[in-house]
């Protein structure tokens, strides 16, 4: 088989290849040539970042013909042996399968021989983070005091997962995902070394859906041009990725915001027969409502992940909602992220997700005829039927209370979600070791009760003292002596639409 993946050919072979980590670039290079160079280096980051790519190629630079250098020649025999894996003093091991003690020792028992031919005997170990607690131990006193020819490299994915004490023994070099230009620049050189004509907007779309990894992305550019030859289009990219466009997410987002459950499920079903991928479709959307965060909130544009030509449909979308209806539904959908993941139906988890979240303006309604001196009788087909609205309320400014102003300015820092939700509550206090937040709506109230004893940190951290964080919602103070008394209250399924959808018992009427 003579054809070789783009992520493949075109893998670094020399320092000066590496895209998009100058730090790790320059600290190598400084210690090969100042003499510096550690017995063991931990390099890790995302996938496809380049982390076994660095470790090969200061594999080289150390056992050159003309090294240590701070670049490898790729010329020597030493140089071209170590790119095709065949060196007899670089070894490659993968940790998934040699995770057993006898290995550990089989290889402590190797390091005491001198290399064969190199410079140094040395040991790159993939995915490091799968070897076993006793492997490691086996390997400890190895990595602390190897012999002077040999050189440890490790690479992993999951840098937590590596004990302690072996971190306290190794340099770590922690590599960064690639940003979005970076990996742009590399796909163009690439498509332009390979003759490949392609537009600005499939770059994009492949270094977007790349999420920082080089290969990753040269993967996603191989599969499309296998689709399109030697011309590739938007368009292109999209129909082989299975991808929705900004207007149809922007579609989606409108009949969310005006509760139409039908054309929820009509959206879903043209998605359907497009063959679209649910589970990419709903991580899809989730980004999309961020954008319309970040434009409610006044994030520069540079902060959207979204070309110039998308900015319009995202501005149209954002302005149909206000602040903390963004963050309802954003909380709503992000609820419900793991479930679409791990669900076998993933169409049917995803059409619960956004019908659950298109239930909220049926509830705006019912707080907006409660905040208006009204009683929401009955809700159906999204119209509300209501008694006649009261004379509307002067509205009068309420002054923000000064003692709460700090706690309010730490948790907005530290927790940015919580921190909207308390600066929404309708009135806030400070009573003595008390802060007591009253809310409009139960979903807000939910959310943050579920934060109180985070809350009651950050408060104890701001006064100085225990302080006790108390949460209740308006219409709570307001008797209600048929609720008390209906076993609707404690009625499981109630309860989780109390929860879940901010709902609140009223009135109950027996049918016949």
């Amino acid at each position: 088989m003579s054809y070789q993946a783009l992520a493949r050919k075109y893998r670094p072979q020399s320092f000066g290849d590496i895209v998009g980590q100058e730090t790790t670039v320059r600290t190598l290079r400084n210690a090969i040539e100042t003499g510096r160079i550690h017995h063991a280096y931990l390099f890790s980051g995302v996938r496809g970042v380049g982390k076994t790519t660095v470790a090969r190629i200061l594999a080289k630079a150390l056992n050159c013909v003309k090294g240590p250098a701070a670049e490898p020649c790729n010329e020597c025999t030493i140089c071209r042996e170590i790119t095709e894996g065949i060196d007899m003093d670089v070894r490659e091991i993968d940790a998934a399968t040699y995770t057993g003690v006898d290995n550990v020792r089989e290889l402590r028992d190797v390091t005491q021989f001198q290399p064969a031919r190199d410079r140094y005997r040395i040991f790159i170990i993939d995915e490091a983070h799968m070897l076993s607690t006793a492997s490691w131990n086996a390997l400890l006193k190895l990595i602390e005091e190897p012999p002077p020819h040999v050189a440890f490299m490790f690479a992993t994915t999951e840098m937590q997962k590596v004990p302690q004490t072996i971190l306290s023994r190794v340099q770590k070099n922690m590599l960064r995902k690639i940003t979005l230009d970076e990996l742009m620049g590399r796909i163009r050189k690439i498509a332009e070394m390979e003759e490949i004509e392609i537009d600005r907007g499939a770059v994009e779309i492949i270094a977007r859906r790349g999420e920082g990894s080089v290969r990753d992305a040269l993967s996603l550019l191989d599969q499309v041009i296998a689709f399109s030859g030697r011309s590739i289009t938007a368009a292109d990219v999209a129909t082989v990725l299975g991808l929705s466009d900004t207007s149809f997410f922007s579609r989606l987002v409108d009949l969310i915001a005006s509760g139409d459950h039908g054309g929820i499920l009509e959206a879903l079903q043209e998605a359907s027969e497009s063959g679209r991928d649910f589970k990419m479709l709903y991580r899809d959307l989730l980004g999309f409502v961020r954008n319309l965060l970040l434009v409610a909130g006044g994030a520069p544009e540079s902060m959207l992940a979204a070309s110039p030509e998308d900015l319009a449909a995202i501005r149209g979308s954002a302005e149909k909602f206000s602040y903390s209806e963004l963050l309802r539904v954003a909380n709503l959908l992000l609820r419900d992220d793991e479930t679409v993941n791990k669900a076998e139906h993933q169409r049917l988890a995803v059409e619960i997700a956004l019908l659950k979240a298109a239930t909220f303006p049926r509830l705006r309604s019912v707080e907006e005829a409660l905040a208006g001196g009204g009683s929401a009788v009955a809700v159906s087909r999204g119209r509300a039927a209501a008694k006649p609205p009261a004379a509307p309320r002067r509205e009068t400014a309420r002054p923000r209370d000064l003692d709460t102003a700090p706690f309010l300015d730490a948790v907005t820092k530290s927790r940015p979600l919580i921190g909207g939700y308390l600066t929404s509550a309708k009135s806030h206090r400070r009573d003595g070791d008390r802060l007591i937040f009253v809310f409009d709506d139960a979903f807000s109230a939910e959310s943050v009760s579920e934060a109180k004893q985070a809350l009651e940190q950050i408060a104890t951290e701001v006064f100085g003292a225990p302080v006790k964080i108390e949460v209740a919602t308006a219409e709570s103070n307001a008797p209600r002596p048929e609720a008390k008394q209906s076993p609707l209250r404690d009625d499981p399924v109630v309860q989780a639409f109390r929860k879940h959808l901010g709902g609140e018992v009223v009135e109950t009427r027996r049918t016949k």
